[in-house]
């Protein structure tokens, strides 16, 4: 018994002295997180959105609820058209994003698609170079929150950005 209750005291030991080096994982980075500091109160019913067209996007349209999409990090929901298949591109800031309504899907280059259902959610570092498509013959609304402004690299442009 003596020996199980030294194991047990060492065993929290690594764990009482790894709470710090997670709590300083979680914090770096911070000044992200401290420039979106929450103020005051937003509501935004779903008849309320402003959707406006994408451009380069046939069909698609966003909505931002947060940020400057063309100048900073943002808070924004995409409507893809059911259909839609876009090409090998990148994204110069990082994003993360929850499915709403349709199915989207994500495919990583070299990796397996990943069909992303409504309540879904997934996260892509900046410069991942990947597909998009809407499966099935629903459009897609999901909900992104991005690290800096929005723009794609379509694969194959040396450094050129293509504004959305």
């Amino acid at each position: 018994m003596n020996r199980m209750r030294k194991l047990g005291l060492v065993v929290t030991g690594f764990a009482l002295a790894a709470i710090p080096l997670l709590v300083a994982a979680q914090s770096m980075g911070g000044d992200t997180a401290r420039q979106a500091k929450i103020t005051g109160t937003t509501f935004v019913s779903v008849d309320e959105l402003k959707w406006t067209p994408m451009a380069d996007i046939p069909g698609a349209q966003m909505a931002a609820v947060f940020g400057d999409p063309a100048k900073e990090a943002h808070r924004v929901f995409f409507k893809f058209p059911a259909g839609l298949k876009a090409p090998v591109h990148t994204h110069t800031n990082g994003d993360r994003g929850v499915i709403i309504s349709g199915t989207l899907v994500l495919t990583p280059e070299g990796g397996a698609a990943k069909k992303l259902p409504p309540g879904s959610y997934w996260s892509m570092a900046g410069g991942t170079k990947h597909t998009t498509s809407v499966d099935g013959d629903k459009e897609c609304i999901f909900y992104i929150e991005r690290e800096g402004r929005w723009d794609v690299v379509m694969a194959g442009e040396a450094g050129a950005k293509k504004e959305k």
